[in-house]
C-alpha cells in the first residue's frame, strides 16, 4: 500500500471510532471504514482503495456519505484518485421508497468520473419488493454508460434473496444484459450476516475501472461476512473473483476486502 493509502487509513480509522460517539443518541449513526484490493492476473497490475462511509438514519431518511481514495497500478499506468459519493434512501410510505445516489471523482483511470443513479422500490406483496432503476456513469476517457434495471427481492425468515436484470448501453459499443443475484443469510441471533453476490455482465460495472471493454461475458462472485465483535463494533471481510472477457484473452481479478463497522442506536 502506498503512502497515500496508508495516510487515508490512518485518518479513516480514528474517524470511524469517533464519529458515532459524537452523534446524537436519538438517531442511528454508523461509520464503516474498509480497505480493498483487486489483484489482476496476466501482470495487469492492481487496484487498491480505502473507503469511509458515514451513515445517519433520521426518521424515514437515511443518508450515506462516502469519500474514497484509490490507486491503480499497471504496466504504463500509475494513478491515484480521490472521489466521494452521497446516497439518500427515503421511505415515503410503508410500500414506496427511493434511493438517490451521486458520485464524483478525479478524471483518472481509477474510478468513474461521474456516477448518478435513481431507484424506486415498491412492496408488491407480503415480503416481496420490486425495484426499477436508472443509472448513468462517465468513466475515464469519456466513456459514457447507461444502465436501466428491474429486479425483485423476496424476504424470508432469516434473510432474503434478490435478482436484478440490467440493460447496459456503453456509448459506441454493443448493449447487453447483465444479471445479478444476491443471497443474504442473517445470524440466528445478533447483527451478524453472510452475503453472496453472483453476476454476469457486472464485473466491470462498479465505480472502479479495471476494464474498459464493458463486455456482457464478464462474471463475478463475491462472499462477504459481517461478524459482530461487540454490541456496536463489527468486522466485515469479503473475498471474490471476477473474470473479464477481452479479444486477446480473459483475465481475472482476485478481490479482497477488510473493514470495521462502528454504530450507535
Amino acid at each position: 500500500m502506498t503512502k497515500t493509502l496508508r495516510w487515508a487509513a490512518r485518518i479513516a480509522l480514528p474517524l470511524a471510532l469517533a464519529l458515532p460517539a459524537a452523534a446524537g443518541a436519538q438517531d442511528e449513526h454508523s461509520v464503516y471504514v474498509a480497505a480493498q484490493t483487486q489483484e489482476l492476473s496476466d501482470d495487469l497490475g492492481s487496484l487498491r482503495s480505502v473507503r469511509l462511509e458515514y451513515k445517519a438514519v433520521l426518521d424515514d431518511t437515511t443518508v450515506l456519505v462516502s469519500p474514497i481514495v484509490g490507486e491503480r497500478r499497471a504496466p504504463g499506468i500509475s494513478a491515484t484518485a480521490v472521489g466521494g459519493g452521497v446516497t439518500v434512501y427515503q421511505d415515503w410510505s410503508s410500500t414506496f421508497s427511493t434511493r438517490t445516489a451521486a458520485f464524483v471523482a478525479e478524471n483518472k483511470p481509477v474510478f468513474a468520473e461521474l456516477d448518478f443513479a435513481q431507484d424506486v422500490t415498491i412492496a408488491v406483496a407480503d415480503k416481496t419488493t420490486v425495484t426499477l432503476g436508472g443509472r448513468w456513469a462517465r468513466y475515464f476517457g469519456n466513456q459514457d454508460v447507461t444502465f436501466l434495471s428491474a429486479g425483485a427481492r423476496r424476504y424470508f425468515r432469516g434473510g432474503s434473496v434478490s435478482y436484478r436484470l440490467t440493460h447496459v448501453n456503453p456509448e459506441g459499443r454493443d448493449a447487453f444484459l447483465a444479471h445479478l443475484v444476491n443471497i443474504t443469510i442473517d445470524d440466528a441471533s445478533g447483527e451478524g450476516k453472510t452475503q453472496l453476490w453472483l453476476s454476469t455482465g457486472e464485473a466491470s460495472l462498479d465505480r472502479s475501472q479495471i476494464d474498459g471493454d464493458f463486455d456482457g461475458q464478464n462474471r463475478a462472485a463475491m462472499l462477504q461476512r459481517t461478524q459482530p465483535l461487540t454490541s456496536n463494533l463489527a468486522l466485515v471481510a469479503s473475498a471474490g473473483l471476477s473474470s473479464f472477457d477481452r479479444p486477446q484473452g480473459d483475465f481475472t481479478s482476485l478481490n479482497l476486502g477488510l473493514g470495521v463497522l462502528v454504530n450507535t442506536r
